[in-house]
């Protein structure tokens, strides 16, 4: 039988064995890093290996959130109960531009804003061409040149064909025009995070992973 809970942290998770108090985000207020402990508890195995049940308070707020917690060699991970259900954050490694456009995409779904969904979505993947040198002109050819180039597969290419809000639509309506529909607006957003993963998620692992195999 695997050992579960108690390889939280061994293989994966954010840098440092202490808790990072400051990525956590409250499930009631989404005020980051703003932290009072109020309780406690640590359970260890007979290798050593701790598992922390901790409780905090959110000075802003006041609500609280039990963090699970354990530490492994140099990394620790953690799960939060109750969570933010609102997406607050982009992951650390993605450029701050990029991130903060697909943040404000990523939220406008989540509040059903389908016509500023589309066009926060079009705003970072084409940040996100530039990062990657794209050339081209319009959206749509530097999304093939990325293909050309072997940085994303054809069927991601043939994906953003389909995706015509991907173009004058969402970035510039005309009179009469009824806006985004709810499914385009999710498909812009989900083809927007596949991306992001090929390019900066799937980079960043492997990076990670050289690193970790150079210091052992």
């Amino acid at each position: 039988m695997g050992r579960g809970w108690w390889s939280l942290g061994d293989h994966s998770g954010y840098d440092g064995e202490k808790l990072a108090l400051w990525r956590i985000d409250c499930g009631f207020c989404d005020e980051r890093g703003n932290w009072e402990q109020s309780h406690h508890i640590e359970r260890k195995n007979t290798d050593g290996k701790a598992l922390n049940y901790d409780t905090y308070k959110c000075v802003a707020c006041g609500n609280f959130t039990m963090i699970f917690w354990s530490a492994g060699d140099k990394l620790h991970s953690y799960h939060q109960v109750p969570w933010p259900t609102n997406t607050t954050k982009w992951p650390e490694h993605w450029p701050a531009e990029i991130g903060n456009y697909w943040l404000q995409a990523q939220r406008s779904v989540e509040s059903e804003n389908w016509d500023a969904a589309a066009l926060m979505a079009r705003s970072s993947l084409q940040l996100l061409l530039n990062h990657e040198n794209a050339v081209g002109g319009p959206l749509m050819k530097e999304i093939d040149d990325l293909a050309n180039k072997g940085l994303i597969p054809p069927i991601m290419k043939e994906w953003g064909h389909e995706l015509r809000v991907l173009g004058n639509e969402a970035a510039h309506p005309v009179p009469g025009a009824k806006g985004i529909a709810e499914k385009d607006a999710r498909q812009v957003v989900r083809f927007l995070r596949v991306v992001l993963t090929l390019l900066q998620d799937l980079p960043a692992d492997i990076r990670k992973y050289r690193g970790e195999k150079k210091k052992k």
